[in-house]
């Protein structure tokens, strides 16, 4: 009996040993093998799918490996991507990288490819990168005074934090190159030195770095305390007392600051140090204004309070409205009159303060309102317009007649006494009267106007190049002569033409001191 059962025993055993091996034999005939990867290589023919060690974001790749056929994600730097298996084999599979926030991956997992399928993960470490992307600008200095900085100096050593930083083909502060042979690069910034000179900045990139790579490129905006820039003078020939404003940038720990050779020392600069502003004491010479700051200095190209200085023998000087050889009015022609605002002015031209004091003899030139198409141009005597010079004025030495009209100007000093928002100022000589110049500071765009005044006394500036034909919106004349003749010596008149639709309000204006000097 008990040989029996011993035998019996014996047989559902080894059934169930049977059984075990083939549920353990199906289990791994069904076993899915984890991805592998092994490495990166273009996704191009051949010969340029070669083995890389950078991916950028955008960038088709083939990833190699094993078992790569059954993976249902991929990621790049944590970010997924969009996969499609029709381009997947067990050892390749094709992908491209997505758009990746860098900012907001973690540090450890910025340049890690991670593929996952059934059978597991597989991770594989190589360089990511996209467009540059500055988060913050730190010293270049040892822990703890690495801190966060927020004005830049030229000559200043920083470190520029942020991501894909590596590589970079320009960097540039205002627009001025730094030396990319001195940049020291890691994972996460650049360390690069500020240029020592920052002249020639370009106003447009005021306070950018612009940061390039391969990839692309990013502007972070930074207090950058360049050398001063002076882009215009409200008046360069101010009298004792006027107030003058300079516009421009970098008005910042000022040193000096001298104007037609004299030293300003009571000035105010604006919060946002674009605007210097100051009365202007009594003058004795034509002069630059310069401005030397901690972080250069600048020198304007052309004198102020040149109108007595001009040249020797009266070159440039087309009308100052004194009494002497340029005098320059040719008298009459409508509502323009002479004044004076010397108090010891006896008899004619009469004394008025109206316009303010120290100018002595001006003009003020009156219109009415203006219908559409309507002007007060007439050629000879007459008309409603302000005839300048009718003795013919030198404008340029005769070497340089020949000169694009972009180096020289006419400057002349105006005040607005009555809003002006409409009627065109234009200006045409007796040589060429097909050539206009138009000046239209009311005008914002074809759209759009403002009523302008004036706060006192401002210089204008007309180029020569705004001679243009057409009505003064068409080709701009090639070389002065073009307006003045061989001679260089011509009369111009000045008058309002009303190109709108509308009828124009009534202008006022005081006018003093037409010349032409070098820009």
């Amino acid at each position: 009996m008990k040989n029996r059962i011993d035998k019996y025993t014996y047989y559902w055993q080894a059934i169930f040993l049977a059984a075990v091996i083939l549920f353990v034999g199906a289990c791994q005939k069904d076993k899915v093998e984890p991805p592998v990867i092994t490495g990166v290589v273009n996704y191009a023919a051949s010969p340029n799918d070669t083995a890389v060690t950078t991916i950028q974001t955008g960038q088709w790749v083939v990833l190699l490996g094993h078992h790569l056929s059954g993976v249902s994600q991929v990621y790049f730097g944590s970010v997924p991507a969009k996969i499609n298996t029709a381009l997947f084999a067990d050892e390749s599979l094709v992908v491209q990288l997505p758009d990746i926030q860098f900012e907001s991956v973690p540090a450890d997992e910025l340049n890690t490819v991670t593929a996952i399928s059934e059978g597991g993960t597989a991770t594989f470490n190589i360089n990511i990168i996209g467009v540059p992307l500055i988060s913050r600008v730190r010293n270049n200095e040892a822990s703890p005074n690495d801190t966060v900085v927020h004005v830049l100096y030229p000559g200043d050593e920083i470190n520029i934090v942020g991501y894909s930083l590596q590589n970079a083909t320009e960097i540039l502060f205002q627009g001025i190159a730094a030396d990319l042979s001195k940049v020291v690069y890691t994972d996460t910034s650049a360390i690069v030195q500020v240029p020592a000179d920052l002249s020639g900045s370009q106003a447009s990139l005021a306070n950018t770095i612009t940061y390039s790579t391969a990839v692309g490129s990013t502007n972070f905006s930074i207090k950058i305390v360049g050398p001063p820039v002076i882009s215009y003078i409200s008046l360069e020939v101010p009298h004792e007392g006027d107030l003058v404003h300079l516009y421009g940038y970098n008005f910042t720990s000022i040193q000096s600051f001298t104007f037609a050779g004299t030293e300003i020392t009571d000035y105010e600069v604006s919060a946002d140090e674009s605007v210097l502003s100051f009365v202007s004491p009594a003058l004795s010479q034509s002069g630059p204004v310069e401005i030397i700051t901690q972080s250069g200095s600048f020198t304007t190209a052309y004198n102020v309070n040149d109108i007595a200085f001009i040249n020797s023998g009266g070159v440039g000087i087309l009308a100052n409205m004194e009494w002497g050889d340029y005098f320059g009015w040719g008298w009459g022609n409508g509502d323009v009159s002479l004044w004076s605002s010397d108090p010891n002015t006896t008899g004619w031209p009469s004394y008025n303060t109206e316009y303010g004091v120290g100018y002595s003899m001006y003009l003020v030139y009156k219109s009415g309102p203006l219908e559409a198409g309507e002007d007060g141009y007439l050629e000879g005597w007459g008309g409603n317009q302000i005839l300048i010079n009718d003795a013919g004025g030198q404008w340029v030495p005769t070497e340089n007649l020949d000169d694009s009209g972009d180096n020289w100007a006419m400057k002349f000093e105006m005040k607005v006494i009555k809003p002006w928002s409409g009627g065109t100022l234009c200006i045409r000589t007796a040589n060429a009267s097909n050539y206009i110049a138009r000046y239209e500071p009311w005008k914002v765009s074809a759209s759009k106007t403002i009523p302008v005044t004036t706060d006192g006394w401002q210089t204008v500036t007309i180029p020569l190049s705004s001679f243009r034909l057409d009505d003064g919106e068409g080709d701009p004349i090639s070389k002065i002569t073009d307006i003045v003749g061989s001679s260089g010596k011509t009369y111009f008149r000045i008058y309002l033409h009303n190109y709108r639709n509308s009828t124009t309000d009534n202008f006022e204006a005081a006018f003093d001191n037409f010349r032409v000097v070098r820009r």
